[in-house]
């Protein structure tokens, strides 16, 4: 396969990012680990579509990536497993897959979910800087605000639920949650939080998403259905 980034997804630099997103998981289907047991070619296919689209897919690494070219070295490109860093996906690729469990260095990111749901989280796969925004974050005085992380199972977060919460001293209470709600996004119920004399603080309520550890053959096939006709 190509070294070059564009060949290797089979898009172009005027491809659009929805073009070569679509572009990522036709391959990244196609070369999974999953669904070629024992094929090494297949494997390194797919870390190089992973590596192709996690450059691809940031304007900024893109541009870089335009501006220098693979005839003057890739300044995104790794050796090993520490330098993979890609989509997985939710209907058939999750931690629990017998890929998965062989290859915990991989480092698998699942931003581009359901249309971008995990762009919430922030961060890249790739670069450990932080942003002026998350250093003027940290600067931030502390409140007596607490924080307890729920897991939803994500088929409720795309079509939304109520849960039930529980304060620091016991209160309970129904949390709405909004269809399509993006993982690690964050509630505040008003005054489920520490008390400190007369004021009450607030209860931060953080969901993440439950992912499921089994899917039949026939569900499955009915969710790549779903997932090839669903917009976003």
């Amino acid at each position: 396969m190509s070294n070059n980034f564009y060949d290797i997804l089979w898009v172009t630099k005027n491809s659009s990012a929805e073009d070569i997103k679509k572009a990522y998981r036709k391959m990244a289907m196609k070369y999974h680990p999953d669904r070629n047991k024992g094929d090494a070619e297949a494997e390194k296919k797919f870390k190089e579509v992973n590596e192709a689209y996690s450059v691809l897919s940031d304007p900024q690494k893109k541009q870089q990536y335009d501006t220098f070219g693979s005839a003057k070295g890739n300044p995104f490109q790794w050796g090993g497993a520490q330098g993979f860093s890609g989509f997985e996906d939710i209907f058939g690729w999750f931690q629990g897959s017998t890929w998965g469990r062989k290859n915990q260095g991989f480092n698998i990111n699942i931003e581009d979910l359901f249309g971008g749901m995990w762009g919430a989280a922030g961060g890249s796969p790739f670069w450990g800087q932080r942003t002026t925004h998350q250093h003027q974050a940290e600067k931030k005085p502390e409140t007596l605000d607490f924080e307890k992380t729920y897991e939803i199972p994500v088929f409720d977060l795309i079509l939304g639920c109520k849960i039930e919460v529980s304060g620091v001293y016991g209160q309970k209470a129904k949390l709405k949650i909004p269809a399509s709600t993006k993982p690690g996004s964050k509630f505040r119920v008003k005054e489920f939080g520490k008390s400190e004399g007369s004021k009450k603080w607030n209860l931060i309520v953080k969901v993440e998403a439950l992912m499921p550890k089994n899917i039949s053959d026939v569900d499955m096939q009915m969710l790549e259905r779903i997932r090839e006709n669903i917009g976003y």
